[in-house]
């Protein structure tokens, strides 16, 4: 339904760099002497992980100069549904690129409407597999999502690893809790169907994995010692473990960054929380590369007064990453034609995520994650996996 709702998205939009009638016709260029990155943040998606998103995105801005050449910048936050912060993008004459979305999965309402107008996206912290890569969970992934592939080719890059890397994180995780089978099963969503597969075909042994619908009884009965729920739907999630913990209560509930929420957390029974374990993107302090501290965990904190939440670290370097590509694109730097070529072959010698490049996909090179436990009634990282990108 997603993909049938992006074919539709332009209808009626007049857009001023090129209609939709017309996509994939010119090449889009920015008219004008500003530059202008549009940062998707809807509302309904801003949980205490993607606030802090949000806000390590505007620090990297604000430490940066705001001009490029000839070129005025400006960062503007929108805050409707993806797809319609997409479409206001677009239909801005000024914009350079789009920096979204925010929720795993949730791309998919916009990478589309982005690719007709050859506007580079940027993702900081959606992992969803299938919007890069090929899987078997879905089908026609990940070409499906770009509207105008056959003329400008995939516009949608990240600089936070993907849901293919997270499980093997999760894969890791299990081995180091002594798990022998892990039941896995998912929401029904993309997003879900795509982790829960890479989960299911990532364990070895020790470890076995069985695939099956969300079911507490199914689990008990499959005597697995490990439940995966690849989801990104609170709701079901809570519904799920908290029936497994009253079944089971030593059974392990393993969750993707989906549902890396503290409130999510609230809604869980105590049984539940005690065996919850929760993976992120991220660092632990002491495995922070040699450049987090002083550019981004030592800001952050003087500016927001408080400690960032493991994703926020992505908003940054996503914004970095970005302004680094601008500078490099020189008198060029208003065809987004260039800005995409140059970010899809980006490398960073250094940055606060460490040295890395983005790859043929689209993705980054490293993959760091940090699983976390609840304490006392939030999530708190205890382990960090740096599993290549």
């Amino acid at each position: 339904m997603r993909m049938l709702k992006r074919l539709v998205a332009c209808a009626g939009v007049v857009v001023a760099v090129a209609g939709c009638a017309a996509a994939g016709t010119t090449t889009p260029k920015v008219s004008g002497g500003t530059l202008t990155i549009f940062l998707s943040a809807p509302s309904g998606a801003l949980s205490s992980q993607y606030a802090d998103v949000v806000d390590a995105a505007k620090l990297a801005f604000d430490r940066a100069g705001h001009s490029v050449g000839r070129f005025q910048l400006q960062l503007r936050v929108v805050h409707r549904t993806p797809s319609d912060n997409a479409r206001t993008a677009i239909e801005d004459s000024s914009a350079i690129a789009y920096l979204g979305e925010l929720a795993p999965g949730s791309s998919a309402d916009s990478v589309g409407i982005t690719d007709a107008q050859d506007l580079l996206q940027v993702g900081a912290t959606d992992t969803a597999l299938e919007l890069t890569r090929a899987t078997p969970a879905v089908p026609g992934a990940p070409d499906d999502y770009y509207e105008s592939l056959k003329t400008y080719g995939r516009t949608f890059a990240r600089v936070v690893p993907t849901t293919g890397s997270e499980a093997r994180a999760q894969a890791m995780e299990m081995r180091s809790l002594g798990v022998h089978k892990v039941y896995v099963a998912d929401d029904g969503s993309a997003y879900g169907r795509a982790i829960a597969h890479a989960v299911a075909d990532g364990v070895s042994a020790p470890v076995s994995a069985v695939q099956g619908r969300p079911s507490a009884s199914r689990v008990i009965a499959a005597n697995a010692d490990a439940v995966f729920f690849g989801s990104s739907s609170s709701t079901q999630a809570v519904g799920l473990f908290n029936a497994v913990a009253a079944s089971s209560p030593r059974t392990k509930l393993l969750a993707p960054s989906a549902l890396y929420d503290d409130a999510f957390v609230a809604r869980l029974s105590a049984a539940a929380r005690r065996e919850l374990y929760v993976s992120s993107p991220g660092f632990l302090n002491g495995h922070l590369p040699a450049a987090a501290r002083s550019q981004f965990v030592v800001p952050f904190e003087a500016a927001y007064h408080r400690q960032p939440e493991p994703q926020a670290i992505f908003g940054y370097e996503a914004v970095a990453a970005l302004l680094s590509v601008l500078h490099q694109a020189g008198s060029a730097v208003n065809q987004r034609v260039t800005v995409v070529r140059d970010f899809m072959v980006l490398h960073r010698a250094s940055s606060v995520i460490g040295s890395y490049s983005i790859n043929r996909y689209g993705d980054p090179t490293t993959a760091p994650f940090v699983i976390a436990r609840v304490k006392g009634a939030a999530l708190q990282p205890y382990r960090f996996e740096q599993v290549g990108g």
